[in-house]
């Protein structure tokens, strides 16, 4: 058993409406336009609002226009009855919170208002905070840290590289050094032999 507001302006719709949903075991409320709707929800949220779309001082777009800016807060389902042909900027106004789904009247089956009542009252009567949104960019910021950490990183591994040429220059400018002691040893060397001509 659910609450229902039938919200329409014609009397016969609501009627069928009304009687309809009482057999199918649920309890229901009427209002004529959509600013009597209004002070209905102000004093009491119903699991579900019956709306049609085409009506007189406050229109079913006006009525949910209305509780997007004033109830977000509020638990609401709304099932849009209308006979009207949606057009594609209709669906779009459609298509958020608290539209949980459209019965067509022109193509009304008392069975079948009945399953898709039921179906409409297993939707979630919360609005869709726009938190989980911001939570991807929020798990996406530790990756940042980490792509400028691994620069860091390889200078470090080609520090060691550069150090090796350095230390082996020494080596190779000290066999200059061994060769020219060579050529002093055969200077000293001549210098013997002189003497000992001498002798």
């Amino acid at each position: 058993m659910a609450r229902i507001l039938v919200v329409d302006d014609e009397p016969d719709v609501r009627e069928l409406f009304n009687i309809t949903l009482k057999m199918a075991g649920h309890v229901t409320d009427t209002a004529k336009d959509g600013l009597e709707a209004i002070d209905k929800l102000k004093d009491d949220i119903p699991d579900l609002v019956l709306l049609d779309l085409m009506m007189p001082n406050l229109d079913g777009f006006g009525l949910l226009s209305r509780l997007r800016h004033e109830m977000q807060n509020k638990p609401l389902r709304v099932l849009v009855a209308t006979a009207k042909v949606l057009e594609e900027s209709d669906q779009e106004q459609l298509e958020d919170w608290p539209v949980v789904g459209v019965l067509n009247k022109g193509e009304l089956d008392i069975g079948q208002m009945v399953v898709i009542v039921s179906s409409a009252l297993t939707k979630s009567p919360a609005r869709e905070e726009p938190k989980e949104v911001e939570k991807a960019p929020a798990a996406e910021s530790p990756r940042e840290p980490e792509k400028a950490a691994s620069p860091k990183e390889t200078p470090v591994v080609e520090k060691p590289p550069a150090k090796k040429p350095s230390a082996e220059k020494p080596l190779a400018e000290k066999k200059p050094v061994q060769v020219e002691a060579g050529k002093a040893g055969q200077h000293g060397n001549k210098k013997e032999d002189a003497a000992a001509a001498k002798k």
